[in-house]
């Protein structure tokens, strides 16, 4: 049975695939997974469609072990230190975990989030068209909550090839200067003050999870034209929200449908993906943009991840533990005897 035990886990996996779009006006957001670029690349390594879901960790993976069928597995993202029985394994390539071995995630060492794949994906019920789980409201993904340790989940069936595979990509430096849209609550912000805003170093804190982050700086709070009277509204992912101590906080995937406080500006896309990676006590400044400027960063992180396919390579061959070389037949031929 194609099954995935786990023994141990970090305090924030859970269940995610591309989101569930299109039920803002039920209250539900997107969701889906916070990097869909490294759930897009751990996809193609292990030969899934588009609807299959994958594990997304933040900071801490932890302890997996493969029911009676091998699993083809990859690890994308955030680089996540892991091994299967003392083998380290590779970044960006993908791997058979077999039956009984266990697979050891640790502590991310770059960026936040990360994504364990697996031929034929998780098997759990589609809600609203997606498996991704809305912690908050309690359903989707592997009963509406968080992984435990205990749980045994179901793996569907691979529609791959079944072969491991490198992906090819360069690492990309991490950003220090996110690129933002002023929103119409900008209005809100004096003119110095919006120039201050721009010019002040913040800091990301430790305060984080899929609905947002939280900043800081050592420079004054935020101060708005009212106060924080706005009126309430639809909150996009990427907004920059004021709320009242005037330290900014950035909305994800699973921010609320709508907001009071005051959403001065958003990230574009193209940097949002970078900015979730970056690592609590990163210090970053925001620079404004036009739509033009977006739409174009936009367009050029599509092309990007469209193309990610043609960089799959095929794996030689997969190192063999002493039990598989002891499985294989390594002589070919006819031994004649001593003359």
């Amino acid at each position: 049975m194609r099954t995935l035990e786990v023994l141990s886990i970090g305090p924030y996996v859970s269940v995610q695939d591309e989101g569930r779009p299109g039920h803002l006006r039920h209250g539900v957001s997107s969701g889906g997974a916070i990097d869909p670029l490294a759930l897009e690349a751990g996809r193609l390594l292990v030969s899934n469609e588009h609807e299959c879901a994958a594990f997304e960790m933040l900071a801490l993976g932890g302890r997996w072990r493969a029911g009676d069928e091998p699993l083809l597995m990859a690890l994308t993202g955030a680089h996540f230190p892991a091994h299967i029985e003392g083998r380290p394994l590779e970044p960006l390539c993908s791997f058979w975990l077999r039956p009984g071995e266990i697979l050891d995630i640790g502590v991310a060492r770059i960026g936040n989030y990360g994504y364990l794949s697996i031929a034929g994906g998780i098997d759990v019920p589609l809600v609203l068209g997606s498996r991704s789980t809305h912690i908050r409201g309690g359903f989707g993904g592997y009963q509406g909550r968080l992984l435990q340790a205990g749980d045994r989940l179901s793996i569907g069936a691979a529609s791959g090839a079944g072969k491991a595979c490198r992906l090819l990509l360069q690492q990309e430096s991490a950003i220090v200067e996110v690129r933002i849209l002023w929103s119409a609550q900008a209005a809100l912000l004096e003119k110095g003050e919006r120039q201050r805003f721009l010019d002040t170093p913040f800091e990301i804190t430790h305060e984080r999870d899929r609905m947002g982050v939280r900043l800081k700086s050592n420079s004054d709070p935020i101060r708005l034209r009212n106060g924080l009277n706005a009126l309430s509204g639809i909150v996009a992912m990427g907004d920059i929200q004021v709320p009242g101590n005037g330290q900014p906080i950035i909305l994800l995937n699973d921010r609320q449908p709508t907001g009071g406080y005051p959403r001065i500006a958003t990230i574009i896309g193209a940097d949002l993906i970078c900015f979730a990676q970056l690592p609590a006590g990163s210090r970053v400044k925001f620079k404004a943009v036009d739509e033009q400027v977006a739409v174009s960063a936009l367009q050029k992180m599509k092309e990007e991840a469209g193309s990610m396919a043609t960089r799959l390579e095929p794996v030689a061959r997969e190192p063999l533990s002493t039990h598989q070389l002891l499985s294989q037949n390594l002589i070919s031929g006819v031994v004649s005897p001593k003359r």
